[in-house]
Protein backbone atom coordinates (compact mmCIF):
# COMPACT_ATOMS: atom_id res chain seq x y z
CA UNK A 1 0.00 0.00 0.00
CA UNK A 2 1.36 3.38 -1.04
CA UNK A 3 1.36 6.24 1.50
CA UNK A 4 0.61 9.81 0.54
CA UNK A 5 3.32 12.37 1.09
CA UNK A 6 2.62 15.92 2.18
CA UNK A 7 3.13 17.07 -1.42
CA UNK A 8 0.53 14.58 -2.66
CA UNK A 9 -1.98 15.74 -0.04
CA UNK A 10 -1.41 19.38 -1.05
CA UNK A 11 -2.06 18.59 -4.74
CA UNK A 12 -5.19 16.67 -3.79
CA UNK A 13 -6.51 19.55 -1.66
CA UNK A 14 -5.66 22.08 -4.39
CA UNK A 15 -7.52 19.96 -6.95
CA UNK A 16 -10.61 19.77 -4.75
CA UNK A 17 -10.52 23.57 -4.24
CA UNK A 18 -10.20 24.24 -7.98
CA UNK A 19 -13.13 21.95 -8.76
CA UNK A 20 -15.19 23.51 -5.95
CA UNK A 21 -14.54 27.10 -7.00
CA UNK A 22 -15.02 26.22 -10.66
CA UNK A 23 -18.51 25.00 -9.84
CA UNK A 24 -19.45 28.34 -8.25
CA UNK A 25 -21.70 30.65 -10.23
CA UNK A 26 -20.44 34.08 -11.29
CA UNK A 27 -22.80 35.63 -8.73
CA UNK A 28 -21.25 33.56 -5.93
CA UNK A 29 -17.71 34.57 -6.97
CA UNK A 30 -18.79 38.25 -7.21
CA UNK A 31 -20.36 38.09 -3.74
CA UNK A 32 -17.17 36.55 -2.33
CA UNK A 33 -15.18 39.48 -3.77
CA UNK A 34 -17.67 41.99 -2.39
CA UNK A 35 -17.65 40.37 1.06
CA UNK A 36 -13.84 40.37 1.10
CA UNK A 37 -13.78 44.05 0.08
CA UNK A 38 -16.33 44.90 2.79
CA UNK A 39 -14.25 43.15 5.44
CA UNK A 40 -11.14 45.07 4.40
CA UNK A 41 -12.99 48.42 4.41
CA UNK A 42 -14.49 47.68 7.84
CA UNK A 43 -11.14 46.77 9.38
CA UNK A 44 -9.35 49.64 11.08
CA UNK A 45 -10.04 53.33 11.36
CA UNK A 46 -9.99 55.88 8.54
CA UNK A 47 -8.17 59.04 9.63
CA UNK A 48 -8.43 61.31 6.61
CA UNK A 49 -11.38 62.11 4.30
CA UNK A 50 -11.06 64.57 1.42
CA UNK A 51 -13.90 65.46 -0.94
CA UNK A 52 -13.21 67.09 -4.31
CA UNK A 53 -15.85 68.40 -6.73
CA UNK A 54 -14.59 69.28 -10.22
CA UNK A 55 -15.98 70.03 -13.67
CA UNK A 56 -18.81 72.38 -12.71
CA UNK A 57 -19.44 75.35 -15.00
CA UNK A 58 -19.71 77.43 -11.80
CA UNK A 59 -16.11 77.79 -10.53
CA UNK A 60 -17.36 78.40 -6.97
CA UNK A 61 -18.66 74.79 -6.87
CA UNK A 62 -15.26 73.28 -7.81
CA UNK A 63 -13.78 72.75 -4.37
CA UNK A 64 -11.61 70.42 -2.30
CA UNK A 65 -12.58 70.04 1.35
CA UNK A 66 -11.02 68.06 4.20
CA UNK A 67 -14.10 66.52 5.86
CA UNK A 68 -12.44 65.03 8.95
CA UNK A 69 -11.04 67.55 11.38
CA UNK A 70 -8.13 66.95 13.75
CA UNK A 71 -9.00 64.06 16.08
CA UNK A 72 -11.97 62.83 14.04
CA UNK A 73 -12.07 59.35 12.51
CA UNK A 74 -14.39 57.35 10.29
CA UNK A 75 -15.40 53.71 10.64
CA UNK A 76 -17.48 51.50 8.37
CA UNK A 77 -19.44 49.13 10.60
CA UNK A 78 -21.10 45.80 9.86
CA UNK A 79 -24.53 47.28 10.55
CA UNK A 80 -24.44 49.12 7.19
CA UNK A 81 -23.58 52.47 8.74
CA UNK A 82 -20.47 54.58 8.67
CA UNK A 83 -19.67 56.63 11.74
CA UNK A 84 -17.78 59.91 11.87
CA UNK A 85 -16.40 59.97 15.41
CA UNK A 86 -15.06 62.81 17.52
CA UNK A 87 -14.35 62.52 21.25
CA UNK A 88 -16.73 59.62 21.83
CA UNK A 89 -19.66 61.05 19.87
CA UNK A 90 -20.58 59.79 16.42
CA UNK A 91 -22.64 60.83 13.43
CA UNK A 92 -24.09 57.78 11.68
CA UNK A 93 -24.95 57.46 7.97
CA UNK A 94 -25.76 54.53 5.68
CA UNK A 95 -23.64 52.73 3.12
CA UNK A 96 -23.67 49.44 1.25
CA UNK A 97 -21.69 47.76 -1.51
CA UNK A 98 -23.72 46.25 -4.34
CA UNK A 99 -20.45 44.98 -5.91
CA UNK A 100 -16.77 44.86 -4.99
CA UNK A 101 -16.19 47.91 -7.26
CA UNK A 102 -19.07 50.16 -6.16
CA UNK A 103 -20.36 51.67 -2.93
CA UNK A 104 -23.58 53.53 -2.18
CA UNK A 105 -22.40 56.14 0.32
CA UNK A 106 -25.10 58.25 1.97
CA UNK A 107 -27.51 57.49 -0.89
CA UNK A 108 -25.11 58.25 -3.77
CA UNK A 109 -23.48 55.48 -5.82
CA UNK A 110 -19.70 55.78 -6.25
CA UNK A 111 -17.23 53.66 -8.17
CA UNK A 112 -14.27 52.30 -6.18
CA UNK A 113 -10.95 52.94 -7.92
CA UNK A 114 -8.72 50.57 -5.93
CA UNK A 115 -8.56 46.81 -6.07
CA UNK A 116 -9.66 46.24 -2.49
CA UNK A 117 -9.32 42.47 -2.31
CA UNK A 118 -5.61 42.69 -1.44
CA UNK A 119 -6.01 45.28 1.30
CA UNK A 120 -6.05 49.03 1.09
CA UNK A 121 -4.80 52.07 2.99
CA UNK A 122 -6.45 54.52 0.56
CA UNK A 123 -10.05 54.20 -0.62
CA UNK A 124 -11.05 56.39 -3.59
CA UNK A 125 -14.74 56.76 -4.48
CA UNK A 126 -15.80 58.56 -7.67
CA UNK A 127 -19.27 59.70 -8.75
CA UNK A 128 -19.80 61.30 -12.17
CA UNK A 129 -22.95 63.23 -12.95
CA UNK A 130 -22.81 64.99 -16.30
CA UNK A 131 -19.62 67.05 -16.39
CA UNK A 132 -19.27 67.12 -12.59
CA UNK A 133 -17.03 64.56 -10.90
CA UNK A 134 -17.12 64.09 -7.14
CA UNK A 135 -14.14 62.23 -5.70
CA UNK A 136 -13.82 61.20 -2.08
CA UNK A 137 -10.51 59.89 -0.77
CA UNK A 138 -10.29 58.09 2.59
CA UNK A 139 -6.91 57.26 4.10
CA UNK A 140 -5.71 55.29 7.09
CA UNK A 141 -2.32 54.45 8.46
CA UNK A 142 -1.01 50.99 7.65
Amino acid sequence: MKTFTFKNWMFLCLGIMVVGLGACSKETVDNMGRDTALNIIRTGTWESWTKTVAGSSNPDLNVTVQILEEGETLNFDKDGAWHKKNDGTAQSHTYHMPTSKSMVFDGVEYQIKESIVGGVSTLTLTHIEGAVTTTMVFKRKR
